[in-house]
C-alpha cells in the first residue's frame, strides 16, 4: 500500500509570495546592496533640475525608479516594474512614487504584502541618489519563521469536517481537513493536487502505476505538492525568489488557524492582509487557504463528536494516500491522534469518471487543471458524488448502501478506539462483519489507511 503525505505543484508561476530582501541589479554603483539603510536617506543637494535612474530585482524581475530632483528635493518619481504581480507589487508602485516624493527619500513605509517591492524599490531609488546601503547578514537572506500553534484547552466534543477548495489558481486543487470544538479549531491541515510533467522526479498519487493513469493525458501524472515538497520548493525558488518551502508555508498557516474561532479565521481571510498576519507564510494566496480550513471547519458541525479532555499540543492530525481500494482510484484519509487512540478519523475516495456523466469534478475541473485530464474523464470525489457511485454500487453489486454512509460507518466505528485495537480489527478476518453499517469487502485496506495516517 502506498501512502503519501499530500500533494504538488499548482502552477508555480502564478505563484505569489510575500518574502523579505532582494538584491539590486548592476550599476554604476556596485557598492549598493538592497539591505535597509541606517545612512542619511534624503535626496542630496543639487542646484539644478536632474533626472537620475536606478534599478533593483523586484519579485518577477527588474524594477527601475526614475526620480525628477529639483534643488535637492525630488519633485516626482516614476517606478517601471512590469514584471510584478499585478494585484501585489504590480499595485503598489504608484503608491511606492507618491511615498518617494513625499518622503523627499527612502525612508517610506512600503505597502504591507509587498515587502520584495517595496526593498527594490528602495534600493533602486537609493541608487538613484547615490546612497550607499549598508548590508546586514540577517536582511541580505531572509528567513521566514512559523509561529507556533496556539495551545488549545479542550473539554467537550471534537469533530472532524474536510473540503476541496480552489484556493491557488487555476491549475491544482486544494484538500483541508480540519478539527473543531464548538467554533473553535484545534487542527488544521492542508495540501494541493497538481498535474506535473511525467518525466519529473516526482512522486504520483497511488495507482498511478495502474488503472488510475488512465485518467491522465498523455506525459503527465497527478501529485501532492507536500509528498513533493522538495520539487515544488525548488521551482517556487527558481521562478518566484521563494525563501520559504511549500510545506512550511501550508504548517504556518495551519498553525495559525489554531486557537482561532472560524468568524476570526474568516475575518483574516477577508482582510488585505492575510499574508502579512501568519508568521512564516509567504504564498501571495493565503487568504485562499485560511477560507478552505474555515470552510472544512463548518463542514464539521455535520459529523460524529467524540469527546476529549486535554490540549491540543497533545493531539496529532495526518493525512495520507493509499490504495485501499483496487487500481482505479486513490484514497484518502485523515486521522487525529493523541498517541494512543484515534479519536477521529475521515475517508474519502478520488477516480476518474466520464465527463459525461454528469458529475461533479474536483474543484478547476472546469478550468486549466482539467488540462491534465485524459479526453472524456474528470476527476471526482466519491463523497461529493455519493449519489452517482452509489447506484453504480447498487446497479452492478447490489450494495444496499451508499459509498459515504460506507465511509461513515468505518469512521464512527473506530473513533475513540485504541490504535492496537484498530490494527487488530484490520488484520483479522472479514473486518466489515464487525462494522455495523458496512458493506464494503475492501473494508480492511480503508482501516489500513487510516492506520497509516495515525501511525505517521
Amino acid at each position: 500500500m502506498q501512502k503519501f503525505l499530500a500533494i504538488t505543484l499548482c502552477g508555480v508561476l502564478g505563484i505569489g509570495l510575500t518574502a523579505c530582501g532582494s538584491q539590486p541589479s548592476s550599476s554604476a554603483n556596485p557598492s549598493t546592496t538592497a539591505s535597509e539603510t541606517t545612512q542619511t536617506t534624503a535626496a542630496p543637494q543639487q542646484e539644478n533640475s536632474d533626472a537620475q535612474t536606478g534599478s533593483a530585482e523586484g519579485f518577477g524581475g527588474e524594477i527601475t525608479v526614475s526620480l525628477t530632483v529639483e534643488n535637492g528635493t525630488i519633485t516626482a518619481c516614476s517606478i517601471q516594474g512590469d514584471d510584478e504581480t499585478p494585484d501585489i507589487g504590480g499595485k503598489a508602485l504608484p503608491d511606492l512614487e507618491k511615498q518617494i516624493v513625499e518622503a523627499n527619500g527612502i525612508e517610506i513605509d512600503g505597502v504591507s504584502g509587498a515587502t520584495v517591492t517595496t526593498k527594490a524599490v528602495k534600493a533602486a531609488a537609493a541608487q538613484a541618489l547615490g546612497i550607499e546601503l549598508e548590508e546586514t547578514a540577517t536582511e541580505s537572506k531572509p528567513t521566514e519563521t512559523a509561529a507556533p500553534a496556539e495551545k488549545v484547552e479542550i473539554d467537550g466534543g471534537l469533530q472532524i469536517g474536510q473540503v476541496y477548495a480552489a484556493a491557488h489558481g487555476t491549475k491544482c486543487f486544494t484538500e483541508a481537513v480540519a478539527v473543531v470544538q464548538d467554533d473553535v479549531i484545534v487542527a488544521a491541515y492542508l495540501d494541493e493536487f497538481q498535474f506535473i510533467d511525467s518525466k519529473e522526479d516526482v512522486a504520483g498519487v497511488p495507482n498511478s502505476d495502474a488503472d488510475f493513469a488512465a485518467g491522465y493525458a498523455e506525459g503527465l501524472v497527478l501529485c501532492s505538492k507536500r509528498e513533493n515538497a522538495a520539487y515544488y520548493s525548488a521551482l517556487m525558488t527558481d521562478h518566484a525568489k521563494a525563501t520559504v518551502t511549500i510545506d512550511a508555508n501550508f504548517d504556518a498557516i495551519q498553525n495559525f488557524a489554531i486557537g482561532k474561532t472560524i468568524d476570526e479565521i474568516d475575518k483574516v481571510a477577508k482582510g488585505d492582509g492575510a499574508v502579512d498576519a501568519v508568521s512564516g507564510a509567504t504564498l501571495m494566496d493565503t487568504a485562499g487557504y485560511l477560507t478552505a480550513i474555515a470552510d472544512a471547519a463548518r463542514a464539521a458541525k455535520d459529523s460524529q463528536a467524540v469527546e476529549f479532555t486535554g490540549n491540543s499540543d497533545n493531539l496529532k492530525l495526518n493525512v495520507v494516500y493509499g490504495a485501499a481500494h483496487g487500481t482505479k482510484c486513490f484514497t484518502t484519509a485523515a486521522a487525529l491522534t493523541d498517541g494512543e487512540k484515534i479519536l477521529l478519523s475521515y475517508l474519502d475516495e478520488f477516480q476518474f469518471i466520464s465527463s459525461d456523466a454528469g458529475v461533479t469534478g474536483v474543484p478547476n475541473s472546469d478550468a486549466d487543471f482539467k488540462d491534465g485530464y485524459a479526453e472524456g474523464s474528470v476527476l471526482c470525489s466519491k463523497r461529493v458524488n455519493a449519489d452517482y457511485y452509489s447506484k453504480n454500487m447498487a446497479d452492478k453489486g447490489g450494495s444496499t448502501v451508499r459509498i459515504d454512509a460506507n465511509f461513515d460507518a468505518i469512521q464512527n466505528h473506530i473513533n475513540g478506539m485504541a490504535i492496537t485495537d484498530v490494527t487488530t480489527l484490520a488484520d483479522g478476518e472479514n473486518p466489515v462483519d464487525a462494522i455495523s453499517g458496512a458493506t464494503l469487502v475492501d473494508t480492511a485496506g480503508y482501516l489500513h489507511v487510516v492506520l497509516d495516517a495515525a501511525n505517521k
